[in-house]
């Protein structure tokens, strides 16, 4: 028989870290306590030097190194920062050869005892200092953090989005993603107590079918087979509400191919629920109040409010547990929405509303949008002193440049002294919009009622524009032009605030407070449009196609129903979205649970060819007996960046994509080789 021999051969490796040093950063001792807790307890801790204390954490700043006194900082899992010293009657001196090799953000365990500081600042922690007895380095820092140690002291933001994990060691980021645990416990905790929903997981491979926005596809190694990435659960929970369970909740990862800013990410969070035997959107209304008034009640700086039937703020107190409490928050029709504020999401913290001029004067250079209409920001510039030489005032850049603008941006003048030294005549702002063909004055035009509906004075600012007599476009442009204006003069017009005493406060930081009101009486259908921004100023639509507003399965007012056969661009939707202080936080409606109107809906209306392949699998669980229903989303992120005073969502996500849609931290999205797409039957040109 023959044996063979096999030899073995060893294979090179490259120089094992040192054996001792590089074990020791893994025994080491465990934290005994946080920063805060010793400062809660200081006084036990004081002057006794046999109660060891071992704080895990960073290296916050570079040590100090003095022949009397050598000392650093160390920065706990909580962000707080201690002072800590070497003691140097021990005549040990490994403490100080420890330090001298310390630098920004290594890794670090000390242990050692309390000792009270000379000089004791405001807060509980500078009271005392660690008198260091043993350092332990647990992992040493590169160069890069030491580099960037400026920018994480002065602006954490600017630190390079490839080193991520050095913005989320600083207290801003630490607070952020903390802030949105809790919340999400929260949610969890008033759902499940307070209402008995039942949280499910829905899948995150799903089909491609058309819901508003541009999928995520994933490729199959079956030949022309894709998965799609959820746009949000939508499918799913209604079919989960023919399936028994009559509250369904989840904390739902969606995904979206869309252009990103400041509160959007091509993946995102949102509180995804929805009800069964729902008879009135109110019932689903009620349980996101309660939800969102807790989240602010617990977890924000910002007081909740609503705008009363005065017009009036009045702050919100009852967090409608109970569910025979009526609504909360104010409801605000979208048509209503449009004309006074320009928006479906109005910030309802400024009083700035729009001025009909329609008595006066005649939109001209488009007849598809015959409304014509001003927005009067009073004493936006302070008065000019008395022989002054200035003969106008500045308009900010933000509210005239035309990249802020959707398409169209109204037409805006400052009034300045000059203006108010004319004896009245008004025709100085709107000589330009004439002589443009913009608008034409109506015959024997009333000076005087125009000036005394204005009421222009020097420091002013007018901004005019047409819109349609249904607004489709959103914002109009006095819609942006508002939103603008709130944000550069952000304490100006702001809505008086109703104390308990009934006494009006007008005069208080915006940050501190939250109004929320619910948009509803949305149009089900939109007119499709036909026009880019980059073909005409103005939009264009087609009136004999439709598309949903929101999506195809909202309900629409009863009193509408015959409309959906004669007129569907007249129909309303129950469509309602909760909007706080100018953000749409979330959305939601009644469904259609009625296999045969959705069908109608398909193919009448919306005219989808391909239904059946598409939806046929919804349609088939409603027609198996599946209950009236009704849900809502809230948009997780943009809730956390409110509550923690961001207005980026980036700033409450761990790791966030960037504007191109990429993850510098991991280097994602990345190509693939060709090898493998051609097992996914994916072909490079």
């Amino acid at each position: 028989m023959l044996h063979a021999v096999v030899k073995c051969s060893k294979r090179l490796y490259s120089r094992l870290p040192e054996k001792t040093s590089t074990l020791a950063k893994f025994n080491f001792p465990s934290a005994t306590n946080t920063i805060e807790e010793v400062s809660n307890k200081i006084d036990s801790y004081l002057n006794n030097r046999s109660a060891k204390i071992t704080l895990h954490g960073h290296i916050h700043r570079k040590s100090r190194l003095r022949a009397a006194l050598s000392f650093g900082f160390i920065r706990d899992k909580q962000g707080d920062v201690l002072q800590f010293v070497s003691d140097v009657g021990s005549g040990d001196q490994s403490v100080l050869e420890t330090m001298k090799k310390l630098s920004v953000e290594d890794s670090v365990a000390i242990t050692g005892h309390a000792k009270r500081k000379e000089t004791v600042g405001k807060e509980k922690e500078d009271a005392w200092e660690l008198v260091a007895e043993e350092i332990q380095i647990l992992n040493a820092s590169n160069l890069d953090a030491s580099r960037l140690e400026k920018l994480k002291q002065a602006s954490p933001e600017d630190i390079p989005p490839q080193f991520r994990y050095l913005q989320l060691r600083t207290p801003f980021y630490q607070n952020a993603l903390r802030t949105r645990s809790k919340l999400a416990q929260l949610v969890r905790k008033v759902l499940v107590e307070n209402h008995d929903f039942v949280e499910i997981e829905t899948p995150l491979l799903f089909k491609s079918t058309p819901e508003g926005a541009r999928e995520f596809l994933v490729p199959t190694r079956a030949f022309d087979s894709f998965y799609a990435l959820p746009q949000s659960p939508q499918q799913y929970k209604q079919i989960l509400m023919s399936s028994g369970f009559t509250r369904y909740f989840q904390m739902a990862k969606c995904f979206r191919d869309e252009d990103l800013r400041a509160d959007r990410q091509p993946e995102f969070t949102q509180i995804d629920l929805e009800m069964s035997f729902i008879n009135s959107a109110d019932q689903v209304m009620k349980v996101v109040e309660d939800v969102v008034l807790n989240l602010w009640k617990h977890t924000s700086k910002s007081g909740t409010y609503h705008v009363n039937s005065k017009g009036n703020l009045q702050p919100i107190h009852n967090l409608g547990e109970n569910n025979n409490d009526s609504l909360q928050f104010q409801k605000l029709r979208y048509e209503e929405a449009l004309q006074k504020y320009g928006i479906d999401k109005p910030d309802l913290r400024s009083n700035i509303s729009f001025t009909s001029l329609s008595d006066f004067f005649v939109a001209k250079e488009n007849p598809s949008f015959p409304v014509v209409e001003a927005c009067v920001l009073k004493n936006a510039f302070e008065p000019e002193p008395e022989g002054s030489k200035k003969k106008k005032y500045k308009i900010p850049k933000s509210l005239i440049d035309p990249i802020n603008y959707n398409r169209r941006r109204p037409y805006v003048w400052a009034v300045g002294k000059e203006q108010g030294e004319k004896n009245g005549n008004s025709n100085w702002w709107y000589q330009t919009l004439l002589e443009k063909n913009i608008i034409t004055a109506k015959e024997n035009i009333n000076e005087s009622e125009l000036n005394q509906l204005l009421n222009l004075e020097p420091g002013d600012i007018i901004a005019v524009s047409t819109r349609a007599e249904l607004p489709y476009e959103n914002p109009t442009p006095l819609g942006k032009f508002r939103q603008l204006a709130i944000k550069e003069f952000p304490r100006k017009w702001l809505r008086p605030i109703e104390n308990h005493e009934q006494q009006l406060v007008t005069d208080y930081d915006p940050e501190s407070v939250t109004v929320g009101s619910w948009v509803v009486d949305f149009p089900l259908f939109n007119p499709v449009e036909t026009s880019s921004h980059l073909d005409s100023p103005y939009p264009n639509y087609d009136f004999d196609k439709f598309e949903s507003t929101h999506h195809p399965f909202t309900m629409c007012r009863s009193k509408d129903y015959d409309l959906l056969e004669t007129d569907p661009l007249a129909v309303k939707g129950e469509h309602y979205d909760l909007v706080m202080n100018g953000v749409e936080v979330g959305g939601g409606s009644r469904r259609i649970h009625d296999p045969a109107l959705q069908k109608f809906v398909f193919e009448e209306i919306l005219r989808i060819q391909n239904h059946q392949q598409l939806f046929g699998h919804l349609v088939k669980a409603l027609s198996m007996g599946c209950p009236p229903h009704a849900g809502l989303a809230l948009g997780f992120d943009r809730l956390c960046a409110m509550i923690v005073g961001s207005s980026s969502i980036r700033d409450v996500i761990a790791f966030p994509k960037n504007q191109s849609g990429k993850d510098l931290v991991v280097d994602s999205p990345t190509s693939v080789d060709e090898q493998t797409l051609n097992d996914y039957h994916v072909t490079k040109f």
